[in-house]
């Protein structure tokens, strides 16, 4: 192994291939996580708008108020988590693809 050359190692640039892929996977569960944390939301007022025949809004204004409250948090906690996947999941992308084109290998199982 030529240590001057600055190539990096078959051996280590797979494990590193099989770190981004692993921390893939995670950023793939947080945007699932923050999907669920939108559709959570969706589904409380859709049974809000389903019940209203049977209250009156001015009249229990104080109680759904929190309850929109929680909703708005929880849209914006699944927005953000979604935001920040994608991000994420873009940066890996790009580290994958400087990986397989630095190793002959990787490189020829991808095309």
């Amino acid at each position: 192994m030529d240590q001057g050359s600055g190539q990096e190692p078959e051996s280590l640039l797979i494990n590193e291939a099989q770190f981004l892929l692993a921390d893939k996977r995670t950023q793939l569960a947080a945007v699932r996580t923050g999907l669920a944390l939108l559709a959570v939301p969706m589904s409380i007022i859709s049974v809000l708008v389903v019940t209203s025949r049977f209250y009156h809004f001015r009249d229990n204004f104080w109680y759904i108020l929190p309850l929109l409250l929680v909703c708005l948090g929880l849209l914006s906690l699944g927005g953000y988590l979604i935001w920040r996947g994608v991000i994420r999941l873009h940066r890996i992308e790009a580290g994958l693809r400087r990986i397989v084109a630095l190793s002959p290998h990787l490189n020829q199982l991808m095309h």
